[in-house]
C-alpha cells in the first residue's frame, strides 16, 4: 500500500510539474455563477469569499480581461500582460447585477457574463422562460453593467445542452439566442459558453462540425469547463478552457484552482477517500 502511495505521489508530481507552464503561462479563465451577500454553495459564491478572490488578484498583480481582449490576442496576435485572468459569469443571475456588480467597480476588476437570453427580464419586467434556479436580471441591469466593468456572451436561449441538439438545432438556437438579447438592446460579444461543460467530447467529428457552424454564425470564441488551465498562446478558441469556482473551496483552495492545480489535486482528493 505504501508503494502504491508513493507511486501515486510520484506520477502526481510529474503531471505537477507539467502543468506548471499553466501556472506561469496560461490564461485562467474562473468560472462562477451566483454571487450571494449570505449563504455559499456549490454554486453560488459568498461576497465576502468573492471579496477575498479579487484582493488576492489585485494584490498579486493579476490583470482582469475582458472578452474583447482575449479576441484581439487570439486574431491579432496582440500581447496579453504578464499575469492574465478571466473572470466568467454563468446565467445572468440578478445576483450579478445587485452583489457583483458593486465590487467590480470597488475593486476594478472586469467580469463577462454569458447570458441565457430567455431568462432575461423585458423592460415590463416579464422573461420568456421563467427558471426555478432564481431570479435573473433584467435588461436595464445588463445594460447598465455593459457601459463599464462587464461584457456579455452567449449562453443559449433556454439553457439546453448542445450534446443533446443535432446541427442545424444549435444553428438555430445560436440565431434565437442572439436575436433575443438584440431585441433587449444588450451588447454582445462574438463569443459562446457551452452549457454542463463542453459538447462532443469524445466525438471529434461532430465537435468539429459544431466550431465550423460556430465560426460561420460569427462566433469567434467559445469556452468550456474542464477544470485546466490553457497555456498561451490559445490553441483552439472554440474549446478554451474555465475552472469551475465553487463556494464550497475554502480560500487556499481557491488559489490551487486560480494556479491550474485544481483538476490534480481532486482527483488525488478522491483517491484518499
Amino acid at each position: 500500500m505504501i508503494y502504491l502511495l508513493i507511486g501515486i505521489i510520484g506520477l502526481l508530481a510529474l503531471v505537477l510539474i507539467f502543468k506548471m507552464g499553466a501556472a506561469f503561462n496560461g490564461l485562467p479563465v474562473l468560472n462562477y455563477h451566483k454571487i450571494s451577500a449570505a449563504e455559499a454553495d456549490f454554486l453560488t459564491v459568498s461576497t465576502t469569499q468573492l471579496r477575498q478572490h479579487f484582493e488576492y488578484l489585485n494584490k498579486n498583480g493579476y490583470t482582469t480581461l475582458f472578452i474583447s481582449e482575449v479576441l484581439e490576442h487570439v486574431e491579432q496576435k496582440k500581447p496579453l500582460p504578464a499575469k492574465p485572468v478571466m473572470i466568467t459569469l454563468d446565467d445572468g443571475y440578478r445576483d450579478n447585477y445587485t452583489c457583483l456588480y458593486p465590487l467590480l467597480k470597488e475593486y476594478n476588476i472586469k467580469a463577462n457574463i454569458f447570458l441565457v437570453a430567455g431568462f432575461i427580464q423585458s423592460p415590463d419586467n416579464n422573461h420568456v422562460s421563467p427558471n426555478p434556479m432564481g431570479e435573473f436580471m433584467s435588461a436595464t441591469e445588463a445594460i447598465t453593467m455593459s457601459k463599464d466593468m462587464v461584457q456579455f456572451g452567449l449562453h443559449t436561449y433556454t439553457h439546453q445542452s448542445y450534446s443533446k441538439l443535432s446541427l442545424p438545432e444549435i444553428e438555430a438556437d445560436l440565431k434565437k439566442t442572439r436575436a433575443r438579447l438584440q431585441e433587449l438592446n444588450i451588447p454582445v460579444q462574438p463569443c459562446h459558453a457551452y452549457t454542463f461543460g463542453a459538447y462532443n467530447q469524445k466525438d471529434d467529428q461532430k465537435r468539429q462540425a459544431m466550431f465550423e457552424l460556430l465560426a460561420q454564425n460569427d462566433v469567434r470564441l467559445a469556452f468550456r469547463v474542464s477544470n485546466w488551465v490553457d497555456k498561451l498562446p490559445v490553441k483552439n478558441k472554440f474549446f478554451i478552457s474555465r475552472i469551475h469556482v465553487s463556494g464550497l473551496f475554502p480560500f487556499w483552495k481557491f488559489k490551487v484552482a486560480l494556479w491550474g492545480f485544481i483538476k490534480i489535486f481532486n482527483r488525488f482528493e478522491a483517491m484518499l477517500k
